[in-house]
């Protein structure tokens, strides 16, 4: 896979997982309804800054990390296919079962002020980013290339991909939320995403260094 295609297939991947319902949506959801555009600005910027931390501190560890053996690359990769199976395996469990409101299960708005803090802090607060992060960013590192640099490329793809969804979803809400956070439209989007990763999964798994 050429380097190009290689950083199509990560964007790709990185927008389904990001028009996934999930934790940051419920937080911008909230916010959109409750402070309008500037709810959604100071919610999704929050957001990013705690994705720039994780995407940062997850490249320099990884970078450090895959310098000391070459073998853990290939290795890291299988656990890498592995941990994206299970998301995706996972994902088409959770479609069979009908999703909660996501506007009942978000969290309640936050005064005016601490909108930023909110976004920031349902973010970095999530472990499952960092370990999303290390089995995911090495799947598009080809050998001989420079790591850390690559590896910010990707994460800052990933995170302005997502902070791009986030602000599109947040603008829109108020006019298009019945059909966005319709459990019938969240269970389709679950299925999507669970075979999409299925099938990245196993292409990871057979796929040579």
């Amino acid at each position: 896979m050429s380097l190009d295609t290689q950083l199509l297939a990560f964007a790709g991947v990185s927008l389904l997982l990001a028009v996934t319902p999930g934790p940051d949506m419920a937080v911008v959801t909230k916010n959109a309804l409750a402070h309008g555009r500037r709810g959604v600005v100071l919610t999704t910027t929050g957001i990013a800054l705690a994705l720039a931390i994780w995407v940062t501190a997850t490249a320099v560890g990884l970078s450090a990390l895959l310098r000391s053996s070459g073998e853990l690359l290939f290795g890291l990769k299988l656990v890498g296919a592995a941990y994206l199976a299970y998301l995706g395996v996972r994902a088409l469990l959770e479609s069979r079962q009908r999703p909660s409101d996501l506007l009942a299960d978000a969290p309640p708005p936050a005064p005016a002020h601490a909108i930023f803090r909110q976004g920031f802090l349902s973010a970095i607060s999530n472990p499952k980013l960092g370990v999303f992060f290390v089995t995911f960013l090495p799947q598009f590192v080809s050998p001989g290339q420079a790591l850390l640099p690559r590896l910010l490329e990707l994460g800052l793809t990933f995170a302005i991909i997502g902070w791009s969804w986030m602000i599109v979803y947040g603008l829109l809400i108020s006019r298009i939320r019945d059909f966005i956070t319709a459990p019938r439209v969240r269970q389709w989007m679950q299925r999507v995403t669970g075979v999409v990763l299925l099938g990245f999964g196993a292409r990871l798994a057979v796929e040579r260094v």
